[in-house]
């Protein structure tokens, strides 16, 4: 029997930033896509910190540390430092395969991490996924995050908290929607990262967090009998 859960939703005021998420057996976590609301649920736990201005433009990323226990590859040629807007973002190169990602390993035992999707074409945005690995074997995969139009001054922040680290995080480009071959130019910047005390981090998001705008959950959690 394969059982698998979806959900598409929109958030209110109220509780803007977040979706409380689990499965029997499985790390439980909250995503969210407001800066503000991802720091404040670390509670005052210290973070650590990167924004890429301490490297050089062009500077070779691929799984070079750039914070403890972090590094980035990618299934494209290069992952690099790039300068974009007076900002040095992280940025893979070419767009020459038919998936371009970003794999965000973490062994540094850290259970929040959260970083900006910066957009370079958001005239034509599709779709991109978000795939989450946990320490204790679970995965959410298949997050689906709509680019509603972010640039470089204006990106996408995407945060994730969980009850177990977070082992490796993969971030697909959307497919470009104006008959090219392969993706949406993103960047990754400003990365942020803590282990959070549990419990406590995630109890207080017991009320009222259902929904959240721009983010489709599928979870897939397979079952054989």
């Amino acid at each position: 029997m394969n059982i698998r859960y979806s959900m598409i939703a929109s958030l209110s005021a109220a509780t803007a930033g977040a979706l409380l998420m689990s499965a029997a057996g499985a790390a439980t976590f909250t995503l969210y896509n407001n800066r503000a609301n991802f720091l404040t649920a670390l509670g005052g736990a210290p973070t650590s910190e990167q924004d890429f201005e301490g490297f050089a433009n062009g500077t070779n990323m691929s799984g070079v540390a750039f914070l403890p226990g972090m590094s980035a590859t990618t299934n494209l040629s290069s992952i690099s430092i790039f300068t974009t807007g007076g900002n040095h973002v992280l940025f893979i190169s070419p767009r020459d395969q038919s998936t371009a990602t970003y794999d965000v390993q973490s062994s540094g035992g850290y259970n929040a991490v959260g970083f900006d999707i910066v957009g370079f074409n958001p005239a034509t945005p599709g779709p991109g996924l978000m795939d989450i690995l946990f320490a204790d074997g679970s995965t959410s995969l298949g997050n689906k995050i709509f680019p509603t139009n972010p640039t470089e001054n204006d990106p996408l922040f995407f945060g994730v908290v969980a009850n177990s680290a977070v082992t490796d995080v993969r971030w697909s480009e959307g497919p470009e929607t104006d008959g090219r071959t392969c993706c949406e130019e993103t960047a990754l910047d400003k990365f942020v990262v803590a282990s959070v005390p549990l419990p406590g981090a995630l109890p207080l998001l017991s009320s009222g967090l259902i929904t959240w705008f721009g983010f489709s959950r599928r979870k897939g959690v397979e079952q054989s009998n």
